[in-house]
């Protein structure tokens, strides 16, 4: 399995080579290293390879004994393992076709994270910039009869016509926190024609095959609709407005496929799909 490790350690001689030391012992193989420096302190991000006997858990206990801080542990794939500055680049190849996937393009960039270094910083501002002068983008005119396909990851699934993507829906599962936060769009023209839910649906299955418990989406504070997806979806959720926007509390079924605890009763679905 696959796992990114971000934490912050001292800027002190040795102090990487502690972190190596712990994971090496316990058979943790690095692939991958960023390192993000800052005033006293640096930003690690290692993508690593562990035995089936290390979990994300473990992992966390082993960071935090070489003396790291600000530790989180998230599932992800061998697309982490790709040179940085190609990724970006092949971000912004991807902006070209469709500026309004800024928010998909960062979220798999930089992930869930609430506190970014000031290299991260720099390249969203620069990634930002790109698709806002790119303009409006350019989606495939709805068709009553398109054939919608659905290409799915072990993170995401995408939406499209052809080779036109209409839609995507992604989740990042961090540890230890329990949900797993995820995005969803449907570009303007695609929705109220079923698209949203079945990508909901999807993303749902997956995140849950992914073992979290509870799926969270982000939407803008203005995003409308949010009840009527998930009852086009047959789903029930809370919906919180907090000042960081719109949050989707969803419960999602266990391994059996029994719903998960709590979840009769959270809310009631209503009104028509609207993405």
């Amino acid at each position: 399995m696959f796992l990114r490790i971000r934490t912050r350690l001292p800027e002190t001689p040795g102090a990487l080579a502690t972190l190596a030391g712990c994971l090496g012992d316990a058979e943790v193989n690095i692939l991958a290293l960023q390192i993000y420096p800052d005033l006293g302190t640096v930003t690690d991000d290692l993508v690593v390879e562990v035995p089936d006997t290390v979990s994300p858990g473990l992992l966390l206990e082993l960071a935090e004994s070489a003396g790291c801080t600000e530790v989180t542990v998230a599932v992800c794939s061998e697309q982490e393992l790709q040179d940085q500055p190609t990724r970006w680049l092949s971000a912004v190849r991807r902006l070209i076709d469709d500026p309004a996937r800024i928010h998909a393009e960062l979220t798999g960039l930089l992930g869930p994270r609430v506190n970014l270094s000031p290299t991260e910083q720099v390249r969203a501002a620069a990634l930002t910039d790109i698709a806002a002068a790119l303009g409006p983008p350019a989606t495939p005119t709805p068709d009553p009869d398109a054939v919608v396909a659905y290409d799915q990851t072990t993170t995401g699934v995408r939406a499209r016509v052809g080779t036109g993507v209409i839609g995507s829906a992604e989740f990042t599962h961090v540890f230890p926190a329990r949900p797993a936060e995820g995005t969803l769009e449907v570009a303007p023209a695609w929705r109220r024609m079923g698209i949203g839910s079945n990508l909901l649906r999807r993303l749902c299955a997956l995140a849950a095959e992914a073992g979290a418990e509870e799926l969270v989406l982000v939407a803008p504070a203005d995003q409308r609709g949010a009840a009527a997806l998930l009852a086009a979806a047959g789903m029930r959720g809370r919906i919180r407005l907090t000042s960081n926007g719109l949050r989707v509390h969803l419960t999602l079924p266990s391994s059996d496929g029994s719903a998960g605890p709590g979840d009769a009763g959270r809310s009631t679905p209503f009104g028509r799909e609207t993405a």
